[in-house]
């Protein structure tokens, strides 16, 4: 038995997440469980980023470039997926009026020390995610958390560069419960 039908019958037997990556979409791979297969095509249970059901996929064997298993990804999405229903739902977010002038620091202000909400922050057409930990009258100090909840440390921007905020999206909701299950679980 080859490499690739010992893991295709693992992940069928055992119920395991595998992401396979082919030759005909580079830049994206597929996640999920397999559900069959044999010497020319293999069936898979795909799931979302967002740990939902999204079809099953029947693919060629022979496309398949790499799988990757057992890894950190397949470990995050197996709780996301645990935990899909929690995830889907928004907490509401409340913020004061802002003012016309100081919009950015006022909002800024009212997500000081918010360990319940994940931010995200445009700068120079690029966002930063985490929580806000410190704000003055030129600077804020962000505590950057990464799209698999992982704390990539503190970074100090400038308020004026600052040019629009994501609040509690679900894409910010994702990195707060992996972050929280990396620091419960001490990962």
């Amino acid at each position: 038995m080859d490499l690739t039908t010992k893991l295709l019958t693992k992940s069928k037997e055992n119920k395991s997440f595998l992401s396979i990556w082919t030759y005909n979409d580079d830049e994206k791979f597929w996640f999920g469980k397999i559900l069959d297969f044999n010497d020319e095509l293999v069936i898979i249970q795909h799931y979302t980023k967002y740990g939902k059901k999204d079809g099953i996929i029947v693919a060629k064997i022979s496309e398949i470039i790499s799988i990757d298993f057992e890894d950190d990804y397949s470990k995050a999405m197996n709780y996301i997926i645990e935990n899909s229903e929690e995830l889907a739902n928004e907490r509401e977010f409340k913020f004061d009026y802002l003012e016309k002038e100081n919009w950015k620091k006022t909002l800024l202000n009212q997500l000081i020390n918010r360990k319940d909400i994940i931010t995200s922050v445009e700068i120079n057409d690029e966002y930063f995610s985490g929580f806000i930990i410190e704000v003055d009258d030129e600077n804020f100090i962000i505590k950057c958390v990464g799209s698999l909840g992982e704390d990539e440390g503190n970074a100090l921007y400038k308020i004026e560069d600052l040019t629009g905020f994501k609040i509690n999206d679900i894409d910010n909701r994702k990195r707060l419960m992996l972050f929280n299950w990396r620091k419960k679980d001490c990962r």
